[in-house]
C-alpha cells in the first residue's frame, strides 16, 4: 500500500446534540494526526475556535490538491446529525386518532419524497413520545416507528430509539433490532463497538439472517488479527452457505492479501442485508467503493463513500451532494472536498476549453467552478466566476449549494456601479444564506443605481423572496405575499407555458391564503389538464383528516398523495387541497416552508 499522509481536519459546528465518541481502528497503521485527538478532548468552545483556525489557515493551501485527503471529521458529523431527537415534543394524543390498518397502508405506500420540508416533518413526527394509534400495542408501534425511520433515512434516530427501549417488551423484534444496531455501528465506522456488541448478543441465541452474524464474527476476528480463527470460520461459512455471498468472499480475500482492487457488484452475488458490513470492510482495506452503494442506500451510505479516499472522486462528490441536501454534511466539509480535486494550472487558466471537456460530469464541474472562483484576484473577476458557478449549479439543480459555498467570496466584494446589475442575484444568495443585512445592502444599492427592465423584474423577484424570509408568522407572511402578489403580475410574466404554470401556482396559493379577496391572477382557459389527481380514496382521506384534525395521518396522506411528484407536476386542485390541509396542520409553520419551497421550485423567487 502506498504511504501517504492522511490530513484530518477536525471541525465541530454549532449543534444542539453533543457529539458522540468515535472509535477508529487503524488496522494498517495509517498515521493519524494528533490534532483530532486534541480536539476530541477539548471543551466545546475551544473546539469551535480551533476548528475555525485550522480551516481559515489551511483552506486555500496546497494540501487540498491531494486527492488522498481523508475527511475523518465527518464520522463525527454522521453521529452528530440534526435529527433533533432530544428536542421533539409530541402531544400525547398525536397518533391516537389514526387506525392501525390505515397507518400501515399509508406508510407502506410512501416512495421517494421530493419535498425536503415534508420529509423533515415526517421524520420529526416519527417518534414514540405519544400514545400508539388505535389497535396498535406499544411494541408494535415502536417497531413501526423504527422501521420507517430506517426506510426514510434517519438511522441515527432509529438507533437512539432502540437504545431507549426495554428489551423485555420487544422479544418479537429483538433479532431485527440487534441486526440493525450492528449495521448502524458498521455504517458509522464504530468497529470496536460493533464487535463488542456482537459478543454481547451471542447469549441471546439470535437466528442469523443469511449467515450475517457469522460474517460479522469473521470480520471481527480479522480486525483482532486472529487470522487462523477467521479463516477457519470462513471455511465453515463457505461450506454452510446454500446461497454463496461472493461479494463478501471477494472483499475478505482482498483484506487477507492486503490488496485494494476495485470490486464491482455486476456479475457478483451479494447480500443486500450485509451492505453496511461491506462498506466497513472496504474502508478498512482502503478498497474503492462503487456507485452501487449509493444506489442501494443514498441516505445512509453517502458518508462511508465520502470518507473513502480510494473511491473515485466523482462518486465521493455525488455522495457529498446527497449528504449535504440531507443536512449530514457541513458546508465547510463540502468545500474541503471540492478543494481535493486536482486541476492543473492550464485547466484553471482556460475555463472555456476545460468546460467543453467535462462531458456532463456535474460533480467535477462544481468543484472546478468553485476553485476557479476562489483563485480570482479582482472583485469583478471573482464575481464573474461566482456567477458562472451559480449558472452551472442552477442548470444541474445544485444552486443552493453554490450560494452557500460562495459566502466568503461575496463578503469580499463591495457594491459598485459596475456591479449593480448583479445586485438582485447577490442579494438572493445572501437571503438564502440568512444574511438579511447584506441582502438589504445590495437591494438598496441596486434600486438606486440600476433601472433596466430586465433588472427590475429580477429585483422584484428578489424583493419578494426578501419579504417572505423576513416574515415571522403566518399573518406577516401572508401580508408580505399578498402585497407582492398585487404588483407581481405587471411585466413579470410572458405568454410561454412555464409562466402559465407559474401564474396557476400563484392563483392557487392566493386562493388559499386570501379566499375572501379577489384573485389578481388569471388561469388560462383549458378544457383538459394532463396532470393526474390522486385516487378518490386518498382525496377523501385528506378531507376527512382535515375535518377530524388528525394531523399525523393528514401529513402522511398528503405525502402519499404526491406519489413522488415535484410541486410543479401537481394538479392545481390537488395542490389547493394540500395547502388547505397544511393551513390547519399544527402551528402552520410548515405551510410557510412549503409555499417557499413551491415558489423556489417554480422559479418565481
Amino acid at each position: 500500500m502506498k504511504n501517504f499522509i492522511i490530513i484530518i481536519f477536525s471541525l465541530f459546528f454549532l449543534t444542539t446534540i453533543k457529539a458522540s465518541e468515535v472509535t477508529i481502528i487503524d488496522l494498517h497503521n495509517k498515521p493519524i494526526d494528533q490534532a483530532i485527538l486534541d480536539v476530541l478532548n477539548a471543551d466545546t468552545e475551544s473546539t469551535d475556535e480551533l476548528a475555525e483556525e485550522i480551516y481559515l489557515e489551511d483552506i486555500n493551501t496546497e494540501l487540498f490538491s491531494n486527492n488522498e485527503v481523508l475527511l475523518e471529521l465527518e464520522a463525527l458529523i454522521l453521529l452528530n446529525d440534526n435529527s433533533q431527537i432530544e428536542e421533539i415534543v409530541t402531544l400525547p394524543d398525536f397518533w391516537e386518532k389514526t387506525e392501525k390498518e390505515d397507518l400501515i397502508f399509508l406508510l407502506k405506500n410512501i416512495g421517494s419524497i421530493k419535498s425536503i420540508n415534508l420529509r423533515n416533518e415526517l421524520l420529526e413526527i416519527l417518534n414514540i413520545n405519544s400514545k400508539p394509534p388505535q389497535n396498535l400495542n406499544k411494541s408494535e408501534f415502536e417497531n413501526l416507528i423504527v422501521t420507517n425511520l430506517i426506510k426514510f433515512g434517519n438511522r441515527k434516530k432509529a438507533y437512539e430509539i432502540i437504545q431507549s427501549l426495554d428489551n423485555n417488551d420487544n422479544h418479537e423484534y429483538i433479532n431485527y433490532y440487534s441486526n440493525f444496531e450492528l449495521n448502524y455501528l458498521f455504517a458509522t465506522y464504530n468497529l470496536s463497538e460493533a464487535c463488542e456488541f456482537r459478543d454481547e448478543i451471542k447469549a441471546n441465541n439470535l437466528i442469523p439472517e443469511n449467515n450475517f452474524l457469522l460474517k460479522v464474527d469473521i470480520f471481527c476476528l480479522f480486525l483482532k488479527e486472529k487470522l487462523d480463527e477467521a479463516n477457519l470460520l470462513n471455511t465453515l461459512l463457505e461450506e454452510s452457505e446454500t446461497i454463496k455471498d461472493e461479494y463478501f468472499q471477494k472483499i475478505y480475500n482482498n483484506l487477507i492479501y492486503s490488496k485494494n482492487d476495485d470490486i464491482e457488484f455486476s456479475n457478483i452475488r451479494f447480500d443486500q442485508n450485509s451492505i453496511f458490513l461491506y462498506s466497513a470492510m472496504h474502508r478498512v482495506g482502503n478498497i474503492p467503493l462503487s456507485f452501487k452503494f449509493l444506489d442501494i442506500d443514498p441516505s445512509n451510505l453517502s458518508m462511508p463513500i465520502i470518507l473513502s479516499s480510494s473511491t473515485d472522486i466523482s462518486l465521493r462528490l455525488m455522495a457529498a451532494h446527497e449528504a449535504y441536501n440531507k443536512e449530514l454534511l457541513s458546508t465547510e466539509s463540502l468545500s474541503a472536498l471540492y478543494q481535493t480535486v486536482d486541476f492543473s494550472y492550464e485547466e484553471l487558466s482556460n475555463p472555456s476549453i476545460f468546460v467543453k471537456e467535462l462531458n456532463g460530469t456535474v460533480e467535477i464541474g462544481m468543484a472546478y467552478y468553485y476553485q476557479l472562483a476562489n483563485i480570482q484576484l479582482l472583485p469583478i473577476t471573482r464575481l464573474e466566476a461566482v456567477l458562472e458557478f451559480w449558472k452551472f449549479a442552477e442548470k444541474n439543480h445544485l444552486k443552493l449549494i453554490s450560494y452557500d459555498l460562495s459566502r466568503k467570496i461575496l463578503d469580499s466584494i463591495e457594491p459598485s456601479n459596475e456591479l449593480s446589475e448583479y445586485g438582485p442575484e447577490i442579494a438572493k444568495a445572501y437571503i438564502y444564506n440568512n444574511d438579511i443585512k447584506s441582502a438589504e445592502k445590495w437591494l438598496l444599492f441596486t434600486e438606486n443605481f440600476n433601472t433596466g427592465e430586465n433588472n427590475l423584474n429580477r429585483l422584484q423577484s428578489t424583493k419578494l423572496l426578501y419579504h417572505l424570509f423576513n416574515a415571522h408568522n403566518i399573518k406577516t407572511f401572508n401580508e408580505a405575499l399578498s402585497e407582492s402578489f398585487q404588483n407581481i403580475e405587471l411585466g413579470f410574466f410572458t405568454d410561454n407555458q412555464e409562466d402559465a404554470t407559474r401564474k396557476e401556482i400563484l392563483f392557487t396559493i392566493y386562493s388559499v391564503l386570501n379566499e375572501k379577496n379577489k384573485n389578481p391572477f388569471i388561469v388560462n382557459k383549458n378544457l383538459i389538464d394532463p396532470r393526474l389527481m390522486p385516487s378518490g380514496y386518498i382525496i377523501n382521506k385528506i378531507r376527512e383528516n382535515i375535518k377530524k384534525e388528525n394531523h399525523a395521518e393528514l401529513l402522511i396522506t398528503i405525502i402519499v398523495s404526491l406519489n413522488e411528484k415535484k410541486w410543479i407536476e401537481v394538479h392545481p386542485e390537488h395542490l389547493r387541497l394540500i395547502l388547505v390541509g397544511l393551513k390547519e396542520y399544527k402551528n402552520q409553520q410548515i405551510l410557510i416552508n412549503i409555499i417557499l419551497e413551491i415558489l423556489q421550485e417554480s422559479k418565481i423567487i
